[in-house]
């Protein structure tokens, strides 16, 4: 068989087409869903958000976030002259939210809070704390890596 300029033509069309329903099956098999439901809500919240943020940047002894791998704890730290704090805590998974937590800050007599995250995947975690006191709201966040028990290695 003589291989000529039609039979050259027709493969590479054939390898094209495959090459192009392949892409096309691989592209339906990926989740491109967005990384929060109401994006488009917290986009136009954004002036308030960063008023959060600067409240917190002013404060004197500000929100201290801690993780402890020893004892898989995450420690909140709330100022000390801050009473009646209240808000919420997300751990944020950025590779899949289904794995989210969002809890109700609730602070012992020192004013801290202590989570425990045995249960969660090891990895990196985004720790967001919204949280208001005296009626003045503040933003803090904080990314974190989640390392086994038994692993000697450093936090973000």
């Amino acid at each position: 068989m003589k291989f000529n300029w039609g039979t050259g033509i027709f493969l590479f069309y054939s390898i094209f087409a495959a090459s192009l329903f392949y892409q096309v099956y691989k592209s339906t098999l990926y989740d491109n869903s967005l990384v929060v439901d109401n994006y488009y809500e917290k986009d136009l919240a954004y002036q308030s958000m960063f008023e959060k943020k600067e409240n917190s940047m002013r404060l004197e002894d500000g929100l201290k976030i801690s993780y402890h791998p020893d004892i898989q704890t995450v420690s909140l730290n709330f100022p000390k002259n801050q009473h009646g704090v209240m808000g919420k805590v997300l751990f944020y998974r950025a590779n899949d939210k289904s794995q989210d937590i969002t809890l109700d800050i609730q602070t012992n007599t020192i004013n801290e809070m202590i989570l425990p995250v045995e249960a969660l995947t090891y990895g990196q975690w985004k720790i967001e704390v919204d949280w208001q006191s005296g009626g003045k709201p503040y933003f803090d966040e904080k990314v974190i890596t989640i390392i086994a028990q038994n692993t000697k290695t450093n936090n973000s």
